[in-house]
């Protein structure tokens, strides 16, 4: 596998457009303005990306462990089956992106617009996506245990099936979202809005839902605790 410089990507650019394959780990490559690129397979680890545009390029199966994605454009980018554990991801843009199976442990997103993103069957696991913005985004059967997002919009997300015990949803927007099937226990849910989201089957048992709105949610066969009771009757319109 060829260990490429900034140097040789530009020169590629300006050919084929093709670095597949190819180790680009520990390179300095901020600024980068590449569209459509295609770079599946290669080795990027510990690699900077910063204040870059990628629009529409393709890291698929990429190794993008640790790397430094921050401030910079992803719209449209294929993410599917990469390595993004412990990558920084701030204040980017990954609009429509695709994470298709994933690995996103401990990944950070913060302050990253998210909006009609795909991650199913992606992981997630104590991965921040605190303020982000992540309407629309889809996320079936993915892990998302022990997540943060607190103050974090996801209005109209799909969420059927997500494993999100342990989920820091301090503040966030859930309204219209499908929460089918969702697995809610021990999360913390204080202040949030869960406006016509639909809990049909999901497991809210142990979790903390403090001073969140639940006016129109669906919250058929909904499992929980004697603690939360009391909440479930006042909003569920079949009791």
């Amino acid at each position: 596998m060829d260990k490429l410089t900034k140097r040789d990507l530009l020169m590629l650019a300006s050919s084929n457009g093709d670095a597949s394959n190819c180790d680009i780990s520990e390179t300095n490559l901020n600024g980068l303005e590449l569209l459509g690129f295609n770079f599946n397979g290669s080795i990027f680890r510990n690699a900077s990306l910063s204040s870059s545009n990628l629009s529409g390029s393709s890291f698929r199966n990429c190794d993008l462990s640790g790397c430094n994605l921050s401030s910079s454009n992803f719209t449209g980018v294929s993410f599917i089956r990469a390595n993004l554990e412990l990558a920084d991801l701030t204040f980017s843009t990954f609009v429509s992106a695709d994470f298709t199976e994933a690995r996103l442990k401990e990944a950070n997103f913060t302050n990253s617009k998210l909006s009609a993103a795909i991650f199913d069957k992606a992981d997630l696991t104590n991965a921040n996506l605190q303020m982000t913005d992540a309407g629309k985004i889809r996320c079936s059967s993915a892990v998302l245990v022990n997540i943060t997002a607190r103050s974090s919009s996801m209005i109209g997300a799909d969420l059927y099936g997500c494993n999100m015990q342990g989920a820091k949803l301090h503040g966030t927007d859930l309204s219209v979202t499908n929460l089918t099937a969702a697995d809610l226990r021990d999360s913390d849910i204080l202040d949030a809005t869960l406006t016509a989201a639909d809990l049909t089957n999901a497991d809210l048992r142990n979790a903390r839902i403090t001073r969140t709105d639940l006016t129109r949610a669906i919250l058929r066969d909904v499992k929980y605790d004697n603690d939360l009771k009391a909440l479930i009757l006042k909003y569920d319109r079949k009791k």
